[in-house]
């Protein structure tokens, strides 16, 4: 014991207290060190994230590292063993804390069958929290903003449009089934938990979507095999729970079999040292709740397999990095506060990966998405001047000059219509949806239709009709760059 006392008073001597005299590499070494030193084990993301942002922000010396480390239950626990193990006469080596817990030795231990039991289990031993489950991501404030920024950043590299079948893979309670349903997905919510999926019906039942959406569907896991046909679904997402899967190699080709070509799979997950965590040992010490690293050239390696062609990784901090004015100029201008940003994004991105996986082949588009929406509108009046109450009748000739195929004008979320604005001659907006001309069936790109209208003519008066095209529900044409035609009409 007085060894160890005397090597960490060397490691704490005065030259190393101020993290001002580190540079980066020394403050993530000595940060290692304090870990395996005190715990007998290599610092996980959380610890080594809090501890650098710490030093950094807060000025935290090592030694105060060291000894708030020295404070925790693990070390603790640690010390109690080794106390006794030197009381009882026991030589050797010391130990790895009793309490700490293989991810990897509970995963072969374990059937699968047996850990998705143990995950309902989680859920079941747990619900008198259950309303804590169905408020999330708001459930507590301190958690809400690395949650909803997570959300986000993995949300806007699926590319999601009203419409799409989207596989929520580990959904539990299912509040981001529910996003996913209220942004007009139909949406599979699957789960190994029949317990976490009814909650997320309870969820329905007390916070309905609003409008006309996809109802969604709930889907028990088994654990190896996905109970959907092959290519039946456009996207996969999956918020923090491929972490948690004991078979992540087998898992990874049911992913890639249910979804369709050019399809997208986009995962949200801790970092390769995330079982090593204080908050994972104690899920899997106490729930029996699997924890593992997600390495990222293991995953790549399944993935491939599987028939992806293409990973991508998100580079972002859900928390911002607050400055001063004079700091905020100087990062305007690429100077060090922007390098600073850079370091605290690079210790976020250590326990924290977003990243996608796109699936050999091409996935067709449509005009539920706004990019590739581009037409040419030809319009001819029989009659420049009608009386009131008599019909403005013309024709129109629409062209699709873009890349996605329009749907039939019909659809409820991106069925393209010609629609009809009405300006006073100085070009004044008077009714923005003035009326619509609806276009029949679906027009692939280089394809074009004409189609006769009748419009219910204004009051009296003298207007400028103008004509764009419309995906119902995502844009109007004129917001991609297409031209409008105008005319002018008079109501005697």
């Amino acid at each position: 014991m007085r060894k160890l006392v005397r090597r960490l008073r060397r490691l704490l001597s005065p030259t190393l207290r101020r993290p001002d005299l580190l540079d980066r590499d020394e403050r993530h070494a000595a940060v290692d060190f304090a870990y395996r030193f005190l715990l007998a084990r290599p610092v996980d993301d959380e610890g080594r994230s809090n501890y650098l942002r710490r030093m950094q922000d807060e000025g935290m010396t090592l030694r105060e590292v060291a000894a708030e480390i020295a404070a925790s239950d693990e070390f603790q626990s640690r010390l109690r063993a080794t106390i006794a193990r030197d009381r009882d006469g026991a030589g050797g080596a010391l130990p790895q804390s009793a309490a700490f817990v293989e991810a990897r030795a509970l995963s072969e231990t374990l059937s699968v069958e047996a850990l998705a039991r143990t995950a309902d289990d989680y859920y079941r031993t747990t619900l008198q929290f259950s309303d804590r489950y169905l408020a999330k991501p708001f459930a507590d404030p301190r958690d809400t903003p690395d949650l909803l920024g997570s959300f986000a950043q993995l949300l806007g590299g699926l590319h999601l449009v009203p419409g799409m079948t989207v596989l929520d893979f580990g959904a539990g309670a299912c509040w981001t089934t529910r996003c996913l349903t209220q942004l007009g997905c139909a949406a599979i919510a699957l789960d190994v938990s029949p317990t976490a999926l009814e909650l997320g019906r309870q969820l329905y039942a007390r916070l309905p979507p609003i409008g006309d959406v996809p109802p969604p569907r709930f889907l028990v896991f088994d654990g190896r095999r996905i109970d959907l046909p092959d290519a039946s679904v456009d996207r996969i997402f999956c918020f923090d729970a491929f972490h948690h899967v004991p078979n992540p190699a087998q898992v990874m080709p049911e992913l890639g079999r249910v979804l369709r070509p050019g399809g997208i799979a986009g995962f949200s997950e801790p970092g390769r040292h995330h079982s090593k965590g204080a908050r994972s040992q104690y899920e899997m010490k106490n729930y029996t709740a699997v924890e593992n690293d997600v390495v990222m050239e293991d995953v790549w390696r399944w993935a491939r397999a599987a028939g992806f062609s293409e990973v991508e990784l998100a580079v972002f901090d859900t928390q911002s990095h607050r400055v001063s004015l004079e700091e905020f100029e100087e990062l305007t201008r690429g100077g060090r506060a922007l390098a600073r940003y850079a370091e605290r994004v690079r210790v976020f991105l250590h326990g924290h990966q977003t990243f996608f996986l796109r699936k050999g082949g091409q996935a067709a588009k449509d005009s539920r998405e706004r990019e590739g929406l581009k037409g040419e509108i030809t319009v001819r009046l029989e009659r420049t001047e009608v009386r009131a109450g008599e019909a403005i009748r013309g024709t129109a000739t629409v062209q699709n000059v873009g890349s996605v195929s329009w749907l039939a004008g019909s659809t409820t979320v991106g069925g393209v219509n010609l629609g009809v604005h009405l300006r006073a001659r100085d070009g004044r907006p008077i009714a923005v949806d003035f009326a619509r001309v609806a276009l029949a069936g679906g027009t692939a790109p280089g394809r074009a239709q004409t189609v006769a209208f009748a419009l219910a003519p204004p009051e009296p008066g003298d207007y400028l009709l103008e004509f764009d095209l419309v995906s119902e529900g995502v844009s109007w044409f004129e917001m991609n760059g297409s031209a409008t035609a105008t005319l002018a009409i008079t109501v005697t």
